[in-house]
């Protein structure tokens, strides 16, 4: 993982329009994008469309970023606020497919219906939270990512980890 100043001379190449900088800022990010984006719209297609309108608008408005600010945070909030609209706009279609998944896809598809089954006992924030803590954000980079109070981060995470830990002893999730 990059540390801050790296992500901000990356930002500012890629203000200059530098390609190679943005492939590695776009390595750095995509698995955070992704997982925010997955857990906001809850289907891994618009989750990719999200994830590539979000570094599509990073390419854009790199040169509104100011550095010495957080450009993590920077980045998930513009991915979070693209989420949250994909969400609005769609209202939740539902996408009909003539073709047969490969068993890998199958695979894929159960996982992730395992995972939403096991997020689904928290509330929408918990999720948020919980998922930007797994693939590397602090609490602080959180609150503000999600615009709280730093305690209230920290708060939500533990009683998030902690409704989930009781799910795993009491044995009402079951893996398929």
């Amino acid at each position: 993982m990059l540390n801050s100043e790296d992500m901000d001379y990356l930002m500012g190449q890629i203000a200059n329009k530098n390609m190679e900088a943005f492939e590695e800022f776009y390595m750095e990010m995509r698995k955070a994008v992704y997982g925010l984006a997955y857990v906001i719209t809850k289907s891994p297609y618009e989750a990719e469309d999200v994830m590539q309108n979000t570094f599509i608008k990073v390419w854009d408005k790199a040169s509104l970023y100011h550095h010495g600010t957080n450009t993590r945070a920077w980045t998930m909030k513009i991915a979070r606020n693209l989420a949250l609209t994909k969400l609005k706009e769609n209202k939740r279609f539902v996408e009909l497919s003539t073709e047969v998944p490969s068993e890998d896809e199958v695979t894929k598809i159960i996982q992730i219906q395992e995972l939403n089954q096991l997020l689904s006992a928290l509330k929408k924030e918990e999720r948020e939270i919980v998922v930007l803590y797994s693939v590397g954000f602090s609490h602080k980079e959180i609150a503000s990512i999600i615009k709280k109070p730093y305690a209230t981060v920290r708060w939500k995470y533990s009683n998030a980890i902690n409704k989930l830990s009781a799910i795993e002893r009491e044995g009402k999730y079951e893996r398929a």
